[in-house]
């Protein structure tokens, strides 16, 4: 991000439009206080970056935000190695869905906390599908993105961009969850903190665990 440059402190000097001080202390005082404002600046945008962009708990949010639509499970979409798979072999599970890019950065932030929940042990052996589906253009992208991370999820791709409009959302990342009896029971967009007890627990519920 640009910072808007001050005054130099040789013009005010000459032209002696100071800020009333000395003339020899005007241009020390006229940079410690540039030095702040930045610094109070930056303080208020990171603050608000973090705020409105930063992974956020879901937990307490999912309880409600389920959809009237069931999920669609006639599409297609790619593996890695661009060959199509059915979205219909996940019909009758619980599936953690989650559509990102390579190129978002909150959808990469927030791969972790999704990598840590699919291996919680509490889940384990219980039927839950993790799947993340790139919105990237082509599968090289992602390959070179996942390579040495070992997540455990399973990744696949849009095929030519098309995706059933009860899965379009505002952005991405954009996730939902879906009930073993094909209702979508809970939906996030943006990024979020996956791996969290409520979570679990709606997991868990879905599942009938």
């Amino acid at each position: 991000m640009d910072a808007a440059r001050g005054p130099g402190s040789s013009d005010a000097a000459v032209s002696g439009t100071g800020s009333g001080f000395g003339s020899g202390s005007a241009p020390e005082g006229k940079s410690s206080r540039l030095l702040l404002y930045v610094a109070l600046g930056f303080v208020v945008f990171w603050f608000t970056y973090v705020t409105v962009f930063g992974p956020k708990r879901p937990g307490a949010s999912l309880e409600n935000s389920g959809m009237s639509q069931p999920a669609e499970y006639n599409w297609t979409v790619l593996d890695l190695e661009d060959q199509p798979v059915s979205f219909a072999k996940y019909k009758g599970k619980t599936v953690f869905l989650n559509f990102w890019a390579t190129w978002c950065g909150p959808c990469v932030r927030e791969m972790p906390s999704i990598d840590g929940l699919a291996r919680d042990p509490k889940l384990e052996g219980k039927s839950i599908e993790f799947v993340c589906v790139s919105t990237d253009d082509d599968s090289e992208s992602v390959k070179r993105f996942l390579k040495g991370k070992n997540l455990g999820m399973t990744f696949l791709r849009v095929q030519n961009g098309k995706v059933p409009p009860v899965y379009y959302s505002e952005g991405i990342p954009a996730t939902f969850l879906i009930a073993p009896d094909g209702r979508i029971a809970a939906t996030q967009v943006g990024s979020a903190d996956w791996h969290e007890p409520r979570v679990i627990e709606t997991l868990l519920k879905l599942g009938g665990g």
